[in-house]
């Protein structure tokens, strides 16, 4: 799913096309009349976590101004191309997904080869942005302490980071690094942390959001990643993989079993309970993981998932 540092960089790209005039639309989307913004003008462009929202107008001097705001959301594959057409990819996993070439939902055309063209998202008509700026972790008015204080809730820092009211922007890959960064156990409860580790590490969410707009590319985040998708960590460790949580929770997650160790703390009664599982005559580690392996403890998250559209 592309995340906000990959979104903020798309909408720089979508950005030279600022002040220019739509001359035609193609796309498959049924949500949107795309044949109005024909003649008008693309006059703005704004991010908040990962939704894209464009603005569309007329002339402003004409009296009876048309204004048109578009909102995409890229889902898990969602995309932007500018000035091509993507194709199939040669990616086994996109192939079982997409069996048929892409169709883009989305084609503004300003010009006989300029274009932008939106795959696989989400896109409706707005009357305006409804932005918190407080929320996105890539701009300078996001809310430090209030985020904090957020996280010292019953609940594991893994999920408490990919709810998007508090932390828009973010998912499973800033999530993963900013967990090693801040040397902090994905299923580590958010009331265990003191309020100078929950700083430590809604700071290391910041920090690695900001850099991968600064060093990645638009297509992916920096090479240098610590410990996503990664066999180990940068002091040598082995990294563990495996799906934490639970439906909407789920996420492959990675993380160093040395490096980022689960602090002991009191069971939680209302939010997970540990499921002991023994391996071959010896004690599990005392590490709470998601349903699913068999070498493992396992949590069982018992509370009722809030809605997709509140997490990453």
């Amino acid at each position: 799913m592309p995340e906000g540092p990959t979104v903020k960089r798309w909408a720089t790209m979508a950005g030279q096309f600022l002040g220019w005039t739509v001359v035609t639309t193609g796309g498959n989307t049924k949500k949107v009349d795309l044949q109005m913004l024909q003649g008008l003008c693309f006059t703005d462009i704004q991010v908040h976590g990962k939704q894209m929202f464009m603005k569309f107008t007329t002339d402003p001097s004409v009296q009876s101004s048309i204004q048109v705001w578009l909102r995409y959301h890229f889902g898990m594959w969602g995309t932007l191309r500018v000035n091509e057409l993507k194709s199939l990819s040669n990616s086994a996993l996109y192939r079982a997904r997409y069996i048929q070439d892409p169709k883009p939902r989305v084609v503004l055309y300003f010009g006989h080869e300029e274009f932008l063209a939106f795959y696989g998202c989400s896109v409706q008509q707005i009357d305006a942005p409804l932005i918190d700026e407080e929320t996105d972790v890539l701009l300078d008015s996001f809310n430090v302490e209030k985020s904090t204080s957020f996280l010292r809730q019953e609940k594991p820092v893994c999920h408490l980071l990919l709810d998007q009211r508090q932390f828009a922007g973010v998912g499973n890959i800033v999530k993963n690094e900013a967990l090693y960064s801040a040397r902090l156990h994905p299923m580590q409860l958010g009331s265990t942390l003191s309020p100078e580790r929950a700083l430590e590490l809604v700071e290391a969410v910041g920090d690695f959001a900001k850099k991968w707009v600064k060093d990645g590319t638009p297509y992916s985040p920096m090479r240098d990643l610590s410990i996503y998708c990664k066999k180990a960590c940068p002091l040598g460790h082995k990294v563990e993989r495996d799906m934490l949580g639970h439906g909407e929770f789920a996420r492959i997650t990675y993380w160093c079993a040395w490096c980022q160790p689960m602090q002991p703390t009191a069971p939680s009664t209302e939010f997970a309970e540990e499921v002991q599982a023994e391996t071959s005559g010896e004690k599990c580690p005392d590490t709470l993981l998601a349903e699913g392996s068999p070498k493992r403890p396992i949590v069982m998250l018992k509370e009722t998932s809030p809605g997709s559209h509140i997490y990453a």
